[in-house]
């Protein structure tokens, strides 16, 4: 899209969307975060939609863009000018008929809040402040060209969207974070922490996952409640899992029924979904993005598998001067828990030197230029009891892909993987 009808269209995407709020006037719920801010909002949404009337934003829609486009109910019109014109006819249609007929209510809408570069947050500030607002996470990602020097940058950036909730809302803090655990009693806000290590107001103790699921603990004013998540694979979705009961606590949503809520949770997909595999095998889709910290805890998922255990990972974006470092790292790290290394796109090299540093075989570490070319590979040498982990970043890489070339049923790839829109398959 040209700069100047870009800036044109969400200056009226903007105006529309704060006339929009005005008139159903819900509770905003933000979530920021380096990873898992997807995840998070779904587990929020499962919680309250079992007591309230709950919008949230579709797939990852959560830039300045994505933010009113949710609020707006509308889809992207991507880099088309022409889809864009389309959707800012349909939105003045809706605005139309908003005034003709009134606004349909709701109670409470979820907000994805992501960031590429300095200055994003502000943008999508300029339409709402959050009412409750979750900090997730800072991580070493968004460091490229023209986007964040280091991981301090990212956290001013994010940390603005906390700062934003005025006094009397609530700021969730994870406290196992470095960074974030830093903004706590620095908010207007009222602040409610949660972690593992650290003691926090909701606490998560006796931690324990496997390939049944998650489990673990609930400490919170004296008291202990066993929380389980039989379909939600790791550790690090703990915060997630506590960020959700957070919500829940404060808008009044009954213990029991959050628990029942989160026992019946799934992940959206490629973020550690089981999916069944060529010969028997079994495959666990991560495929929607990677960072170091993200992928480092996706292998120690696999490890956790028995039989044959595969790690098809793909190249992680956004590094800048960390990027050769971190593939020579995870590659290494890949020796510790997989079998066999899929090497793939354009940091496949330092991944595979990585795994030979680690120690693994050069027989079993094989690199692709593309994820096809790797699913193709992977696809005819798949057997009974494999476990493949799948998981690389989004932009130029796709592991999307190699999962849906070793699915035993493709033809359920549209419900289960990721950007299978039909922008996203014209890209293939």
């Amino acid at each position: 899209m040209k700069a100047i009808f870009r800036k044109w269209v969400l200056e009226i995407l903007r105006r529309l969307a704060q006339r929009k709020l005005k008139r159903v006037r819900p509770q905003i719920i933000g979530v920021t975060g380096s990873a898992g801010k997807t995840s998070c909002k779904e587990a929020i949404f499962e919680v309250l939609s079992r007591r309230y009337k709950v919008k949230k934003s579709e797939k990852n829609l959560n830039s300045e863009f994505g933010t009113v486009l949710t609020i707006l109910g509308l889809s992207s019109g991507y880099s088309s000018v022409w889809g864009w014109a389309s959707v800012l006819a349909r939105a003045l249609l809706d605005a139309l008929k908003d005034t003709l007929k009134g606004a349909e209510p709701y109670d409470m809408l979820i907000l994805e809040m992501g960031v590429d570069k300095p200055g994003d947050m502000d943008e999508i500030l300029k339409v709402f402040a959050p009412d409750i607002m979750v900090f997730l996470n800072v991580k070493a990602v968004h460091l490229g060209e023209k986007q964040f020097a280091n991981r301090q940058a990212v956290f001013e950036e994010k940390s603005k969207a906390a700062l934003a909730v005025p006094k009397g809302g609530w700021v969730i803090l994870n406290k196992d974070d470095n960074f974030v655990r830093g903004l706590a009693g620095h908010t207007p806000a009222n602040a409610l922490t949660i972690g593992i290590e650290e003691e926090a107001d909701l606490r998560a103790t006796n931690v324990e996952m496997s390939v049944a699921g998650l489990k673990f603990n609930l400490e919170y004013e004296g008291k202990s409640v066993e929380v389980v998540c039989p379909e939600v694979l790791g550790r690090s979705h703990v915060a997630l899992i506590l960020s959700a009961i957070a919500v829940g606590f404060i808008e009044g949503v009954p213990l029991k029924t959050i628990a029942a809520a989160l026992n019946e949770f799934r992940l959206p997909p490629g973020r550690m979904n089981k999916i069944e595999g060529k010969g028997g095998s079994l495959i666990l889709d991560s495929t929607y993005n990677a960072s170091p910290d993200t992928t480092e805890a996706a292998l120690e998922i696999l490890g956790m598998f028995s039989g044959r255990k595969i790690a098809a990972l793909g190249t992680m974006n956004e590094l800048g001067e960390l990027s050769e470092s971190e593939h020579l790292k995870i590659g290494k790290m890949a020796t510790e828990y997989a079998d066999m290394l899929i090497a793939v796109g354009e940091r496949a090299k330092e991944l595979a030197e990585g795994a030979q540093r680690g120690g693994m075989s050069s027989s079993m570490i094989h690199t692709f230029r593309t994820s096809k070319e790797a699913g193709a590979f992977l696809a005819n040498i798949l057997d009974k009891h494999d476990t493949v982990l799948a998981k690389g970043s989004q932009n130029g890489v796709r592991m999307e892909h190699l999962v849906k070339l070793c699915m035993k049923n493709p033809e359920d790839a549209r419900k289960l993987l990721v950007r299978q829109e039909p922008y996203w398959l014209r890209l293939s």
